[in-house]
C-alpha cells in the first residue's frame, strides 16, 4: 500500500512539481491550496505524511497545523517556508510541527525528511482500551488471555487502532486487504465480524462501530 501525503501549498509552480517527484517516489499525494482545506482534507482522510507551506490564503499554515492537533490527529507534519527567521520556525515547531523545510529545497532532501518521519511514526505495539495489538506478530492480547490474527485482519486491526475513533472509509480498508475485494462489502463485514468475536473472546472493552465507515470505540 502506497503511503499518503497530504501537500497544502497555494503556488501550484512548486506544488504541482512536488506532487510530481513525491508520485515518482511511490508517494500517494492529495493536493489542497489553503489551510482550511487542509484541516478539512485532515478530518476525511489518513495521511502518513502532512506537508504544510507557512504563507497561504483563507488559513496559514500555523493555524492549520494548531487546528490539526486540536483534533487529536498526530500525524508528522514537515512545515514549508520561504522564511528563514528563527521566530517562524520556532512558531510552527510550538505548534506541533515536526520538522519545517526552507524554500528552495533539494528534492532529495524532502524525500529523506519523510523516510525519517515515515520510520519514527511506525510503531510497533498499540494499546486501545484493554486490548494490546502487536503489529510484528499480529497477536491481539487483553490481561485474559490472547490470539493471533490473520494477514487481513491484522492489517484491518492495524488501521483501526493506529486511529482509534477516527471513521476510516470502506475504500481505505479495501486497500489493505490483500485479496481482490471486487466492491464486495460483505468480504469487509465478514472481516469486522471476525475481530468482533475475537474482541468479545478476549474480554475486550472495545468494539467496532460502522456507522459511518469503521472505527474502535470503548464499550461503555
Amino acid at each position: 500500500m502506497k503511503e499518503k501525503i497530504l501537500l497544502a501549498d497555494d503556488e501550484e509552480r512548486l506544488s504541482i512539481p512536488i506532487a510530481t517527484i513525491l508520485n515518482l517516489n511511490n508517494y500517494e499525494v492529495d493536493i489542497v491550496s489553503n489551510g482550511k482545506e487542509a484541516v478539512e482534507k485532515t478530518r476525511k482522510n489518513i495521511y502518513d505524511v502532512i506537508l504544510l507551506d507557512i504563507m497561504m490564503p483563507i488559513m496559514d499554515g500555523i493555524e492549520a497545523l494548531k487546528e490539526i492537533r486540536k483534533n487529536n490527529i498526530n500525524t508528522p507534519v514537515i512545515l514549508l517556508t520561504a522564511k528563514s527567521e528563527i521566530e517562524d520556525k520556532v512558531k510552527g515547531l510550538d505548534a506541533g510541527a515536526n520538522d519545517y523545510l526552507t524554500k528552495p529545497f533539494d528534492k532529495e532532501e524532502l524525500l529523506a525528511r519523510i523516510r525519517v518521519l515515515t520510520r519514527k511514526n511506525e510503531m510497533v505495539e498499540y494499546v486501545y482500551g484493554n486490548i494490546k495489538f502487536n503489529a510484528e506478530n499480529s497477536e491481539i492480547s487483553t490481561p485474559r488471555a490472547s490470539l493471533f490474527l490473520n494477514s487481513n485482519e491484522s492489517e484491518i486491526m492495524k488501521m483501526l487502532i493506529k486511529n482509534q475513533e477516527t471513521n476510516i472509509s470502506r475504500n481505505d480498508i479495501e486497500k489493505v486487504i490483500k485479496q481482490n475485494t471486487n466492491n464486495d462489502n460483505d468480504l469487509i463485514s465478514m472481516y469486522m465480524s471476525f475481530l468482533q468475536e475475537k474482541f468479545k473472546i478476549l474480554g475486550a472493552d472495545i468494539r467496532i462501530n460502522d456507522k459511518n465507515g469503521y472505527n474502535l470505540e470503548k464499550l461503555i
